[in-house]
């Protein structure tokens, strides 16, 4: 397993093929494993960097509370370490949340973004927060920690076995320590980018599973396609959340389309 030191912790990663660089952000309770569908595709034409955010896969948890700026933080870090400038972020859901924060920081740095069935996050509004707080705290009296490991994976594998099994296995992984389990909850839920949208500038790509798996994903792209210019929606067929499992020759195919696509100039 690569790893190198970064910010007080280390990330593992994986560094596979040349040319332009391309970095994958998996999502949340995962590790980089969400990307083996891509990896032989893309690193035929790019350098392709995966990593585990902290506290997931095979980076270890630390003590300090987890932000998505934190995160963000973090693979800056690495990219400085492998001498990485300006590359193209790829982010899954909670990845999407982390690759808006690396464009709106460090705006210097992002070639181009794509974001996939990802969001600008849940409470944008003081109302907004108090209601997602007091949901969570209602359903996790209601459901613990396991069954709802079991519930999503279930839900999120109703168009693939194998996406199912590899959300709980990696659940069931993250759950092994409580507290980091709460910490990385915690950053998913108090981040929000609404507001900040129309500063990111790089060329976005958004993208979508054609079922409504999470209908208000949905609902925060559309948004995100009005505020952030210049950016592009594309669907991918027969697919849902999990996009690039459900249908991952499509998925290839649009992120390809994309990236061929870039100006010259942005490099």
């Amino acid at each position: 397993m690569p790893a190198l030191p970064v910010n007080s912790t280390t990330i593992a990663y994986d560094d596979f093929g040349q040319g332009d660089p391309l970095v994958l952000i998996h999502g949340i309770f995962v590790s980089r494993t969400t990307w083996y569908p891509q990896i032989d595709h893309f690193a035929r034409s790019h350098r392709v960097i995966t990593c585990d955010l902290r506290g997931h896969g095979e980076s270890p948890a630390s003590t300090e509370a987890y932000s998505v700026a934190l995160f963000a933080s973090d693979i800056i870090s690495l990219l400085d370490t492998l001498g990485l400038e300006r590359v193209v972020f790829c982010g899954h859901s909670f990845g999407g949340m982390v690759a808006q924060e690396l464009a709106l920081s460090y705006p210097d740095r992002v070639k181009a973004l794509i974001l996939v069935e990802s969001s600008y996050g849940v409470s944008s509004t003081p109302w907004e927060a108090g209601l997602t707080t007091l949901t969570n705290t209602f359903f996790n009296q209601l459901v613990s920690p396991e069954d709802q490991v079991k519930l999503f994976a279930s839900y999120f594998g109703l168009l693939s076995g194998n996406v199912g099994d590899y959300i709980e296995a990696q659940g069931k992984q993250h759950l092994q320590n409580a507290a980091n389990f709460q910490n990385i909850l915690q950053a998913s839920l108090t981040f929000n980018s609404r507001w900040r949208l129309h500063q990111i500038a790089c060329p976005t790509l958004l993208v979508l599973g054609q079922y409504f798996h999470v209908p208000w994903i949905h609902l925060h792209t559309y948004e995100m396609l009005w505020r952030i210019k210049p950016a592009s929606l594309k669907y991918v067929p027969r697919a849902g959340h999990v996009l690039n499992w459900d249908n991952p020759a499509a998925f290839n195919q649009t992120m390809h389309h994309f990236l061929t696509g870039l100006p010259a100039n942005i490099n």
